[in-house]
């Protein structure tokens, strides 16, 4: 299925309701291509021209079980899993549109005041695009 652009206030609401606020579900799995290579010479590309991350979420309670995000031209990236002594679930989320960039936090209520002071994950980047996957239930990993 093809991507659906992330553009305004409509399309996050209409995400964001489709997905249940990510209630009750989880990050399974996290791709990032920067953009830098080597070339097959040995020269290196040192460029990030790219900064792309999929993400894939599955979840027991939205509309579609399994989706993928893609997180284009990031800004920042704050990774920060739970450990195995807590549980991996998201109980809410946020998706806002702060002048020129989106915000996903593992959180709800999202400020900017909250990258300071709050534990979790949080990504932003120039534009989001998502999509559901159908039949990717399970500990089988997608991106291998």
């Amino acid at each position: 299925m093809d991507y659906k652009l992330i553009n305004n206030e409509d399309d996050i609401r209409t995400f964001m309701e489709s997905f249940y606020y990510f209630h009750d579900s989880c990050l399974k799995e996290l791709k990032y291509v920067s953009g830098g290579y080597l070339n097959p010479d040995g020269s290196m590309h040192p460029i990030n021209s790219v900064r792309s991350t999929n993400m894939i979420f599955q979840s027991q309670r939205a509309e579609y079980s399994t989706i993928e995000i893609q997180f284009n031209y990031i800004n920042k990236l704050n990774l920060e899993p739970r450990d195995e002594t807590y549980d991996s679930i998201i109980y809410d989320a946020s998706l806002k549109k702060i002048e020129d960039l989106f915000y996903w936090s593992d959180w709800g209520g999202f400020s900017l005041q909250d990258v300071k002071k709050m534990n979790g994950t949080w990504i932003s980047a120039k534009e989001v695009k998502w999509r559901p996957i159908d039949h990717k239930l399970g500990e089988s990993m997608y991106y291998s």
